[in-house]
């Protein structure tokens, strides 16, 4: 028994968890199955998770940023780390990005949450709530770009393991 509360102590507080914080639902069939192959790679490495929050419907953009807005932040813990996903953000390499993973373990960061907005953006108070990434200065769409980051997380854990799948 004292083995078992030993691990889940670790798995609870020393061991790093992902999260893909979104919002909406992907209603593309195919981006959903590469979604979940993504992950269920990702997993392999570690916890990982995606959390969707709901998308707002029927109002105009500023009513849905500040809606959704209001949504994922209410899923953020106040100890999580978080990185927003904004095309005015800093760009950075899958070597960065998996160098950025490893050094929240190496701190025994709780939680590592990568937020995407909707199909309006975010609002100031979520991009004032974490340091904000670019995945590339082009404007893809919002369920693109939780395919794009979730194959970055996995390209990155494959990084830190020295595995052949990233060539670059």
């Amino acid at each position: 028994m004292a083995l078992c509360a030993t691990i889940n102590f670790l798995l609870e507080h020393l061991i790093l968890k992902i999260l893909l914080l979104a919002v909406g639902r992907i209603r593309s069939a195919p981006l959903r199955t590469l979604c979940e192959d993504f992950l269920g790679r990702i997993q392999r490495y570690g916890a990982m998770e995606i959390k969707e929050v709901k998308a707002a419907d029927g109002c105009d953009a500023a009513q849905a940023i500040f809606q959704e807005g209001t949504r994922l932040l209410d899923t953020i813990e106040p100890s999580d780390q978080i990185h927003i996903l904004d095309e005015s953000g800093s760009g950075i390499s899958s070597r960065e990005l998996s160098a950025l993973i490893g050094r929240h373990e190496m701190r025994a960061t709780k939680r590592l949450c990568f937020v995407l907005g909707g199909a309006y953006g975010l609002s100031q108070d979520v991009k004032a709530r974490g340091k904000q990434l670019s995945l590339s200065k082009l404007t893809l769409p919002h369920e693109l770009c939780r395919v794009l980051m979730l194959e970055q997380l996995y390209r990155a854990r494959t990084i830190q393991r020295g595995e052949p799948y990233h060539h670059g």
